[in-house]
């Protein structure tokens, strides 16, 4: 007991400020910057996003616009598994404006907004970063379950959700009854051959230039995916430069040489020589839930990827010292102590990573 206070009266100590992700780098500048502006809930059950705005009572219930989309594939085989679409209340995270599939060959999207980890919206897909290149088959299977997990849009839906769902703005994932004629309301009267000439002016300011960066530690994993299961396509070593295309925590999409991928967040560093993570830091071993109360029956806030770096701002805080409070990404919440890891984590502009 003795040895646990002194250890959480020296974590506390450690404690100069809260600490947050820092913001994603969206590489333009946003139309919105205020993440509880909207409330976006994606119904897999009609193929349908829905955004809300606040009423005069400060619930959301404004429908300010409505987008059919394409979900996972519910029904897979031994080839090709099923890839739903995770359910669930999650926060926006990065985005990136013409992006490249690093796990797909000849496969490109417009308009990136992170959910989790690979799972994004986005537009349509393209066989080239060249507006002339969309793909007739996504355009064709809109609202229907086809896509690897992601939720594909029109472009100018996409281009929408990039530039207004800001860093941080909810988006709830469910399943809800089929409602007749809803989907198809959402269609586009344009056949292919309009649609293509439609979306090939839709443009943009010229985007800030990508942010550089460098690997801070020898043997850093460059991976097709956010997640280590992703394969890997090399190593990268200590003090490589690196063109960060999207940026956000745990994972961050980069350019090396002329391969891109993604890289632990931890692992890189914005001022080359200079640390910017610590080997001791609190990460999330496994997605779990942020709850609104220290137990597993009051309100899930959101849930919390795996590997984000998360921040402790009160230890025990039940008697039995099950129970930590953390702030994830401006939101104050409580998760079980067993959930939480010690390893390599970020340490952000404004403090140090809590270390265990």
């Amino acid at each position: 007991m003795l040895k646990r206070t002194l250890r959480n009266a020296l974590a506390l100590l450690l404690i100069a400020a809260v600490l947050l992700p820092a913001p994603a780098y969206a590489r333009d500048e946003m139309q919105n910057t205020d993440p509880e502006k909207y409330y976006i809930e994606v119904d897999t059950g009609n193929q349908v996003v829905t955004v809300y705005q606040k009423d005069d009572e400060g619930e959301y219930t404004r429908i300010v616009r409505r987008f059919i989309c394409t979900t996972g594939k519910l029904r897979g085989t031994e080839e090709e598994p099923a890839t739903p679409t995770p359910t669930g209340k999650w926060k926006i995270g990065t985005r990136e404006r013409f992006g490249k599939f690093a796990n797909f060959a000849g496969e490109y999207s417009r308009y990136w907004t992170q959910i989790v980890g690979g799972i994004y919206f986005h537009s349509i897909m393209f066989g080239n970063r060249d507006v002339e290149t969309l793909k007739k088959s996504p355009f064709r299977n809109l609202g229907t379950n086809a896509s690897h997990g992601c939720i594909r849009l029109y472009v100018e839906d996409a281009k929408w959700l990039y530039y207004n769902a800001c860093f941080g703005t909810a988006v709830n994932i469910v399943s809800r009854s089929r409602q007749k004629g809803l989907t198809s309301s959402l269609k586009t009267d344009m056949d292919f051959d309009e649609y293509l000439k439609f979306q090939a002016n839709i443009y943009d300011e010229e985007p800030l230039e990508d942010k550089t960066a460098w690997i801070s530690v020898d043997g850093a994993d460059l991976r097709t995916g956010n997640g280590t299961n992703d394969k890997l396509i090399k190593r990268l070593a200590k003090d490589t430069e690196v063109k960060v295309l999207q940026e956000g925590d745990p994972w961050i999409k980069v350019l090396a040489g002329e391969r891109e991928g993604y890289v632990r967040r931890c692992y890189i560093t914005y001022e080359k020589g200079v640390m910017q993570s610590r080997a001791d830091g609190y990460f999330i071993a496994g997605t779990q839930y942020l709850y609104a109360e220290p137990n597993t029956k009051s309100e899930k806030l959101f849930k919390v990827a795996r590997h984000s770096t998360i921040v402790v701002t009160e230890e025990d805080v039940d008697e039995d010292g099950k129970w930590v409070k953390v702030n994830y990404w401006g939101t104050e919440g409580y998760m079980q102590r067993r959930h939480l890891k010690t390893g390599w984590a970020t340490i952000y502009d404004n403090g140090e990573v809590l270390a265990q």
